[in-house]
């Protein structure tokens, strides 16, 4: 049976147990202790979910490699779609319906929010997307907050320790940390700023 039908008929399995360990044997995804993976479609060349970490309904993923650290939570609704590497480090969070175009890689740090709901991640673009010439990968670093409705272009680099405000459209690459952005083409309008603690 071909990997996408037994993808399909693990989805719908009631219980979480029996879901993981049908993916573990029949697909080879390797996954940790204490996970939950919910109604959602998982589709990759490789899976690593490490330890006390959620997926739940409603979710599709189809990439090649998916990574997905220790205690990180994927909400419901969410899409992950595409034939390059979709990466998530420890202890962050997806909320619901955000879509990530995974035509090049898509890297999130630890501690980092895609919080709300429909932002969306894009990495391809024109010509560049064929030839590979042009590297149209996204990185949020560690310990970033993203708000709801964001929009991120291509290519796009976002350092740790900052804030994208809800309904911002993110065209260039962030270098510094400890920064407020807001606003379509999004800037910086608060720097020396720890949202952690000041926001």
């Amino acid at each position: 049976m071909k990997r996408a039908h037994l993808a399909k008929i693990i989805k719908y399995i009631p219980f979480n147990w029996l879901r993981i360990s049908l993916y573990k044997t029949l697909l080879g995804y390797q996954i940790g202790k204490n996970v939950s993976i919910g109604k959602s479609f998982i589709l990759c060349d490789t899976v690593e979910i490490l330890d006390n970490s959620i997926i739940r309904n409603n979710t599709f993923i189809s990439c090649k490699n998916l990574s997905v650290g220790a205690g990180t939570k994927i909400n419901s609704g969410n899409t992950i779609m595409g034939r390059a590497d979709f990466t998530i480090g420890e202890n962050s969070r997806i909320i619901n319906e955000h879509f990530f175009d995974v035509s090049d890689n898509i890297r999130i740090g630890n501690n980092s929010w895609i919080a709300g709901k429909a932002s969306q991640f894009w990495t391809h673009g024109s010509i560049h997307t064929k030839d590979r010439s042009k590297d149209l990968s996204i990185s949020i670093k560690d310990n970033v907050y993203i708000g709801s409705n964001v929009s991120f272009a291509p290519g796009v680099k976002i350092e740790s320790l900052n804030l994208i405000g809800l309904g911002s459209v993110v065209h260039s690459s962030i270098n510094s940390s400890h920064n407020i952005i807001v606003g379509n083409p999004a800037k910086i309008i608060k720097e020396n700023i720890d949202w952690r603690k000041n926001w």
